[in-house]
């Protein structure tokens, strides 16, 4: 029913990219969506544009699972899914999923409020990579950017890093031993240091970072070849102005830590 109360377009107008780890193909879906808030010409719009990688084969049913419950896009729509829903299908639900909500919460605010139709303009855009820097693990990563209609739009970074053979989300106690979460903050914000030019916690504090939450490590990371980076996502542990926060731990400094 939606498709018949909405203009939308989809199609795969980017290509397709196409990865091999191992025996495992990779392939992609790309959809780009255009959803009008009310059946008029000039309605505010919401364009949708999502780049979701996947496996190819009954062999990737494990993995493709968990990129579909994997909490990667927001909101978590597809988590709400059942087992067995390919990332297809998905995608699909998303949009579907996105587009009733943008009309349902949007469309009666515009209808009294025609003069501020910029307000009601919104733009979610994701794109999916994948790396393969260790042996059995792979790196999903989305990168996306979202516009509400207010001053400026918020981007993301969001990992997920899989065991590609069961399929399995891996969680930060796979890779570190007990006790693991206060030295890894420590070695976190003594690079955060390094990174602001400044000498202690204190003076990070001073200049936004960490400045009104307790320190922590975040589970959010990329794990690399001898290396990982640690992803603080827009307005997470700073102001918007700071942007996204990296840093970069390479397996020497985390020696201790490390299983």
């Amino acid at each position: 029913m939606l498709f018949a109360l909405v203009f939308i377009a989809c199609g795969n107008k980017e290509p397709k990219t196409v990865t091999k780890i191992g025996t495992i193909n990779l392939d992609s879906i790309t959809v780009d969506t255009l959803v009008l808030l009310i059946d008029e010409e000039d309605s505010p719009k919401a364009h949708i544009h999502l780049s979701m990688m996947y496996g190819k084969g009954d062999e990737c049913k494990a993995l493709n699972n968990s990129i579909v419950h994997a909490s990667l896009l927001t909101p978590d729509y597809m988590g709400l899914l059942g087992d067995n829903v390919s990332v297809k299908q998905a995608v699909d639900s998303f949009i579907v999923s996105f587009a009733n909500d943008y009309r349902r919460d949007y469309a009666p605010l515009f209808r009294g409020d025609r003069e501020h139709r910029q307000s009601y303009e919104v733009s979610y855009n994701a794109y999916s990579s994948v790396l393969n820097d260790r042996e059995g693990i792979v790196s999903y990563i989305v990168r996306s950017d979202t516009y509400g209609g207010g001053e400026h739009s918020v981007s993301s970074t969001i990992v997920k890093n899989i065991e590609l053979k069961s399929g399995r989300i891996l969680k930060p106690e796979d890779f570190f031993v007990a006790g693991y979460e206060q030295p890894l903050t420590e070695l976190i914000i003594e690079e955060l240091c390094k990174k602001e030019g400044v000498a202690s916690l204190k003076e990070l504090q001073g200049n936004g970072i960490f400045a009104d939450i307790e320190p922590y490590a975040t589970d959010n990371f990329i794990v690399g070849d001898g290396d990982m980076t640690f992803i603080y996502v827009d307005s997470e542990i700073a102001p918007h102005e700071k942007g996204e926060i990296t840093i970069k731990l390479t397996d020497s400094q985390l020696n201790q830590l490390l299983k």
